[in-house]
């Protein structure tokens, strides 16, 4: 097989890299196996997701994220002037590192970041361009064996992909449990996740909805069979596991938790950890009351090159061991306390695809300090995500409901196309609406059709089709899911 593989890869830019076949093969084989995990007893399941967790469990609790953490936790005692003194240096080490060893960046100035007015010297670089120049973000530092590839797209539906080594992954992953042993959960707690893996064939209509990691003391719901009808099971599931961690997409524990208020119903869990979506007021009123217990937010990106974690104290931090943000405005001005502008990161830890004042789209704003530190006594920068990213709910006829999260992942076979939406014309009609970029590929366009089908179900139909643009509303948002028909 490997040697089959080294004849499907072409050297492009000084690097090797999958060739288009060599992507087609990797992307059928997953979802072959995807068919053979669909298809496998539920015992099976489980040991098949389980040995997945052994090999998680091997990089996010080695001795090397162990040491991690324990050097995270002394930075917790920084001074104003460590912590700025910190970020300047590790600039100054990407900076360095991604002219030496990321094509991209080689044309970039030879600059001395001595202040925050240096880092001003170098150009903002848009999310377009990252699309554009992929390849050329990649560092030759990193072999490409050790590259995994991801690919990202909020809930806008612009496809953008993302490389990292298993190494970034156990970096990221100390950060995670740094924020949790802030309130004393130790790394292995068990947890309850609700994130967008297809852990249960979507045909399945009685429970069992989870499957679980047993190395990693995980248990997977499957977010693709929430309703009306099986929130009972959910619920039953949930109360046999009282105070343990809950996790999951905002939407989809907003979904959760409305379903269980509907029914007068709640479950005490230790704590709950909201992540990759906006985390709203109104979705966190409804999380904590179901389920009786604060929701720790988490702002992130596939990209890993920004942090903001919610302390034990309720406070919204900048992660500044993660990465270096910046707030500009329209014309990359920074911006003052209390006034809202855009995102802009230089990340840290992902050395396999440096990303230098990446403006992602995302906006917030410094919150107004007045010299008054938060009481978890860390001198971390306080932050508020504005993030503008909105979208409906796709409503399906037997009761289930879909949020933005639940169907982006589909995504990932079309990543062709600069935008893609999902429209409700009808209860039991959707209609994928796709915008090229460089190239049109009717085949990827279909693919994706497929597997929306294969996830509704056969109550609803599913066309597709392409246009000429987005559908946009105020402010310049694209929603992922656009619902026409009242639920």
């Amino acid at each position: 097989m490997w040697l089959k593989c080294k004849s499907y890869r072409t050297f492009t830019n000084g690097s090797w890299r999958p060739s288009p076949e060599m992507e087609k093969l990797i992307r059928n084989s997953a979802g072959r196996l995807q068919t053979v995990y669909d298809h496998a007893p539920y015992p099976v399941q489980n040991m098949m997701v389980s040995m997945r967790g052994w090999f998680l469990a091997r990089i996010r609790y080695s001795k090397e994220t162990a040491a991690l953490l324990r050097e995270l936790r002394t930075h917790e005692a920084w001074t104003a002037e460590q912590m700025l003194q910190y970020q300047l240096d590790a600039v100054q080490r990407t900076l360095d590192n991604a002219r030496r060893w990321t094509p991209y960046y080689r044309g970039y100035p030879d600059v001395k970041i001595r202040d925050l007015e240096d880092l001003g010297k170098l150009p903002v670089l848009k999310r377009d361009m990252v699309r554009e120049q992929n390849n050329e973000l990649l560092s030759k530092a990193v072999p490409w064996r050790k590259r995994v590839r991801v690919t990202t797209t909020g809930t806008t539906g612009t496809s953008l992909s993302v490389y990292y080594s298993p190494e970034v992954s156990g970096k990221v992953w100390t950060y995670r449990m740094r924020q949790r042993a802030w309130l004393g959960l130790k790394p292995r707690t068990p947890r309850i996740t609700l994130f967008g893996s297809r852990v249960i064939p979507p045909e399945r209509k009685l429970p069992p909805f989870w499957v679980h990691n047993r190395p990693e003391c995980q248990t997977l719901m499957s977010i693709f069979h929430l309703s009306a009808e099986t929130v009972g099971d959910y619920v039953k599931y949930l109360q046999q596991h009282e105070g343990a961690v809950l996790e999951g997409f905002a939407s989809v524990l907003g979904i959760l938790a409305g379903l269980m208020l509907e029914r007068s119903e709640s479950v005490q869990m230790r704590a709950v950890f909201s992540d990759a979506e906006p985390l709203h007021p109104f979705l966190r009123t409804k999380i904590e009351a179901a389920f009786q217990t604060h929701v720790y937010d988490t702002y992130t990106m596939t990209e890993f090159c920004g942090l903001i974690q919610e302390c034990e104290h309720y406070a919204m931090h900048l992660i500044p061991d993660y990465g270096f943000l910046e707030i500009l405005d329209a014309e990359d001005n920074p911006v003052p306390p209390g006034k809202e502008g855009y995102f802009v990161w230089t990340g840290f830890v992902n050395d396999t695809m440096p990303l230098i004042r990446y403006r992602i789209g995302d906006r917030g704003c410094w919150l107004e300090e007045n010299g008054q530190l938060c009481k978890c006594g860390r001198v971390f920068p306080r932050v508020i995500p504005t993030i503008t990213r909105t979208s409906d709910m796709l409503y399906c006829r037997d009761g289930r409901i879909y949020s933005p999260r639940a169907l982006n992942q589909v995504l990932k076979l079309a990543p062709s196309f600069r935008f893609c939406q999902f429209v409700q014309v009808a209860p039991d009609q959707l209609v994928v609406r796709a915008v090229s970029g460089m190239e049109n590929r009717p085949d990827q366009l279909e693919s994706l059709r497929r597997e929306l089908e294969k996830i509704v179900g056969k109550s609803m139909q599913v066309s597709a089709q392409t246009c000429d643009a987005p559908i946009m509303r105020a402010g310049g948002k694209i929603p992922l899911i656009v619902q026409q028909v009242t639920p």
